[in-house]
């Protein structure tokens, strides 16, 4: 900032009553450009009011906000993939451990011999379906 600005502004603000020697085409447009600052100044500290007429539509507003808060759907998706996945570890921990043995493969044992001299042959089933041939001779049993 010059000199001959600085008197500028403090004349335009009322801080000094020197009057510039000779009054240029320069001062005076500064001095205009600083009239315009403060007026755009004045118009950007502006903070509009509420009239009387308006405050039953402001207060409408807010009282709407107040007791209808609106609805958010936020957690629904997360809340839906998190539903899917659980159901389909269910139903794989179903099938896999829910199964048991096939009931329809069964083993039966027709005949059984044996060429040990002395030695008799059992054979039977089990409640849960197991195939047993029970080898018995005089000295041990055999399985």
């Amino acid at each position: 900032m010059n000199k001959w600005q600085r008197e500028v502004a403090r004349r335009f603000d009322g801080e000094s009553d020197v009057q510039p020697m000779a009054p240029s085409a320069e001062a005076l447009a500064y001095e205009a450009s600083l009239r315009q600052l403060r007026e755009g100044a004045k118009l950007a500290a502006y903070r509009p009011e509420i009239a009387d007429a308006q405050f039953p539509s402001f207060m409408e507003g807010i009282r709407e906000s107040i007791e209808a808060p609106r609805r958010h759907h936020r957690g629904f998706w997360a809340v839906l993939s998190l539903s899917t996945a659980a159901l389909l570890v269910a139903l794989s921990a179903f099938l896999v451990f829910g199964g048991g043995p096939d009931k329809s493969v069964t083993t039966q044992v027709e005949a059984a011999t044996t060429e040990i001299p002395g030695a008799t042959v059992e054979k039977y089933t089990n409640e849960d379906g197991t195939a047993v041939v029970w080898v018995s001779t005089a000295q041990r049993d055999l399985l």
